[in-house]
């Protein structure tokens, strides 16, 4: 099966597919297209890159209690899918059973305010494994470390060692998304038919893969409103970095609500499945692929910081990537 007959990476041109938004202007530059400096952003759409079986078995749990209104996912982070091959030459751990329980709030609430989702996992998919798009890689100059500057972990100018589902695995053995999870989404049957949800976000909201209903009643798919920030960046190469804005950081973009129908968090209200009208967060193949942060409360149980330190993964010393 073609899983993605319509999926293609195009760089630099950030346009929502779609004519059927309230917004005006993104049906005229779904037609023009949008145009900025060449982009490192990458993402790996072809499932015939991953040839592996895990050698564990994929363990997932998940219970409801109406009574406490919460939801509780238990699971050993074994993917159900075929994956790349670990250890690689961009990444030298091999993928080992975890030991992790979640615990989401049932109906959650949207709060209309934005909070980061650095330093937390942004949720965990409906077969146990992470979505963690951050990486723990800053700019390295000579003054040192800026943690201002998060480099992203989707991108063609570095070998961080990710697999078709954009994925790789931590020191501890963790293997985690960073992006589109394309062999799964090919176990799912995934054929742009239908929305299929995925999973949850780390504040409870569904996460679903790309599709939407447009205010027609037309499923599209969407797209992010991300796009390169024009010029060059502040820095001077020692502090801070300089050069274009060309993706190699999370911070050289910035969005544009005119290019979608999806809020900064990959988000939006309509209807789904399960609901004539809710939030729910979306996973799409342009950049950031998975959304970046939260409209609601997120559970501290994806929080990396609790406990005083950050869970990173890659490489074990040196640059280390989530």
């Amino acid at each position: 099966m073609n899983l993605h007959p319509k999926s293609r990476l195009v760089v630099g041109c950030f346009a929502l597919v779609t004519m059927s938004c309230s917004n005006s202007n993104v049906a005229q530059q779904e037609r023009q297209g949008i145009s900025s400096s060449k982009s490192t952003f990458t993402i790996n759409l072809d499932v015939a890159t991953c040839q592996e079986e895990p050698k564990h078995k994929s363990e997932f749990v998940q219970n409801i209690d109406s009574v406490a209104s919460s939801r509780t996912i238990v699971s050993n982070s074994i993917p159900n899918h075929s994956t790349g091959a670990f250890p690689n030459s961009g990444n030298p751990n091999a993928i080992q059973p975890q030991n992790h329980s979640y615990l989401l709030a049932l109906k959650p609430k949207y709060t209309g305010k934005v909070t980061s989702g650095e330093g937390y996992s942004f949720g965990v998919l409906l077969n146990g494994v992470e979505v963690d798009p951050y990486s723990a890689e800053f700019f390295q100059g000579r003054n040192g470390t800026n943690r201002e500057w998060n480099i992203n972990a989707l991108k063609s100018s570095v070998n961080l060692g990710t697999d078709c589902n954009n994925a790789h695995v931590q020191p501890g053995g963790k293997y985690h998304y960073h992006g589109t999870p394309t062999a799964y989404l090919e176990a799912l049957n995934v054929d742009g038919t239908k929305m299929v949800k995925i999973g949850y976000a780390a504040d409870g909201f569904p996460i679903y893969y790309k599709y939407g209903y447009s205010d027609s009643g037309e499923l599209i798919e969407l797209k992010s409103g991300f796009k390169l920030k024009s010029g060059n960046r502040p820095g001077d190469g020692k502090s801070a970095p300089d050069g274009v804005y060309d993706g190699t950081y999370f911070q050289d973009y910035e969005f544009d609500s005119n290019l979608t129908s999806l809020d900064e968090c990959n988000g939006r209200f309509g209807k789904t499945p399960e609901s004539e009208n809710e939030y729910y967060c979306v996973f799409t193949d342009n950049y950031p692929s998975s959304p970046l942060c939260f409209m609601g409360t997120p559970s501290d149980d994806f929080n990396h910081r609790m406990g005083g330190e950050m869970q990173i993964g890659g490489r074990p010393n040196g640059n280390q990537t989530n």
